[in-house]
């Protein structure tokens, strides 16, 4: 047995999904919330900038919390987790202290974009990373339980939004996301324990520029990119669709984000436990073309019976979409000494997805084509995406099979030799 063959369960590598939900619950889950901050932002405090500018503040924290990646996934790898773990646990707080006293754009965007975004990006990686070492078989079932975090993070957010910023008002509602934040934070930093290396491995050196080569990778980081351009960007404009168009209050958009997230949760459990019979690729050119079609219908939507039917749906397909990308990497490169610079790869790709997603989006709302061409242009990319992730599948299924057959006439060629019959009249 490999000395460091993945144990797949016991308390302590179960223990790392538990640290890495709460680590998914505190970083992905605030940020799948940012809708109930847009929605309140555009009404109230700034009001006087367009949806554009103020979807820059969410996804500046998301592009942040991915693109750290590149820098904390290989230092994960060279031993600094506990380092990561509690500078990240640090900047998460203090971004959420300062956001409380801000009033002005340039405040809110430093405190909230910027400080938040670097203490997710610190955390979230590493948290990743770390399962993927106590995990095999088993790893798609430890990342969509992990993965459940975020999804338990944007029910619980919006919802505790709305309920103290009516009561305690905006800023104690950041005070109280701190102290929450805080207290799940630190139990991760005491649960987290990378598996300790063997004298023969390696230490990587600070970034494995090998990965920049892996033509499968990039390819692989290339799809990412495409899925968060337009993944979140429902997440950031349905409270407002709601507001706008359907003209409901805000609380109904609020608790319709939630609701999203909780579809989600459901999409991570399920998508993740078929991972096990299909291969994940698969599945991802599938949900791709469903929420493809979800995304054309949009705009469409003038019920609230229509558009929870929308959020339950896409909710489920993004969440399983997310949950995938951890196990997907490791099948790509199971070395498990550059697995943290691998995943921080891809999350660099998702983090520029994340970063241009939503401000286009905003800025397609304030011209003449609102959001038809939300939908038209967000459906359209996402049916490309599909063609491409298509493509990918088929070379990989044709490589399969014809290695299949190589392999058959090989055995036949040695089972004939072996009674005798010379190699020319086998071919």
């Amino acid at each position: 047995m490999d000395a460091f063959e993945p144990p797949n369960g016991g308390w302590l590598a179960w223990s790392q999904v538990i640290a890495s939900f709460l680590i998914n619950l505190c970083t992905l889950g605030l940020s799948n919330s940012f809708g109930v901050f847009q929605s309140y932002y555009e009404h109230n405090l700034l009001e006087s900038y367009s949806p554009s500018a103020i979807s820059w503040i969410g996804t500046a924290q998301g592009f942040l919390l991915s693109i750290v990646g590149i820098v904390s996934g290989p230092l994960y790898d060279k031993g600094y987790i506990s380092h990561l773990m509690y500078a990240g646990t640090a900047l998460n707080i203090l971004g959420l202290l300062c956001t409380s006293f801000a009033n002005q754009y340039h405040w809110i965007f430093l405190s909230y974009g910027i400080a938040l975004g670097l203490g997710c990006g610190a955390l979230y990686v590493p948290a990743q990373a770390t399962i993927q070492t106590y995990f095999s078989t088993k790893a798609p079932l430890a990342n969509g339980i992990s993965m459940a975090g975020s999804s338990i993070g944007g029910i619980l957010y919006p919802i505790l939004f709305r309920q103290l910023q009516e009561k305690v008002g905006f800023g104690w509602t950041l005070l109280v996301f701190g102290l929450i934040n805080g207290t799940l934070l630190l139990i991760s930093c005491l649960l987290i324990k990378p598996r300790s290396r063997t004298e023969e491995e390696p230490i990587t050196s600070s970034f494995n520029w090998k990965s920049l080569g892996d033509r499968t990778l990039l390819l692989f980081g290339g799809c990412a990119l495409l899925l968060n351009i337009a993944i979140d960007v429902p997440f950031y404009f349905v409270p407002t669709f709601v507001q706008d168009k359907l003209k409901l209050s805000p609380q109904v958009g609020d608790d319709l984000l939630a609701g999203m997230n909780a579809s989600s949760l459901l999409g991570r459990l399920f998508l993740t436990w078929l991972a096990r019979y299909l291969q994940p690729i698969v599945i991802w050119q599938f949900s791709i073309l469903a929420a493809c079609v979800l995304l054309f219908c949009w705009s469409s939507v003038g019920s609230l019976p229509g558009i929870i039917a929308f959020i339950i749906l896409y909710g489920f397909l993004v969440g399983g979409l997310i949950s995938l990308i951890p196990s997907s990497v490791r099948y790509i490169c199971p070395d498990p000494n550059v697995i943290g610079a691998r995943l921080g790869l891809v999350e660099g790709f998702q983090g520029v997805g994340f970063l241009i997603g939503p401000p286009i989006a905003g800025a397609i709302l304030e011209s003449s084509l609102g959001y038809f061409g939300v939908s038209a242009i967000f459906g359209t990319l996402y049916f490309t995406l599909f063609l491409v992730v298509g493509l990918f599948t088929w070379r990989r299924l044709t490589g399969l099979l014809s290695r299949e057959v190589s392999s058959e006439d090989l055995e036949l060629t040695n089972t004939l030799q072996g009674v005798g019959v010379p190699r020319e009249e086998t071919r």
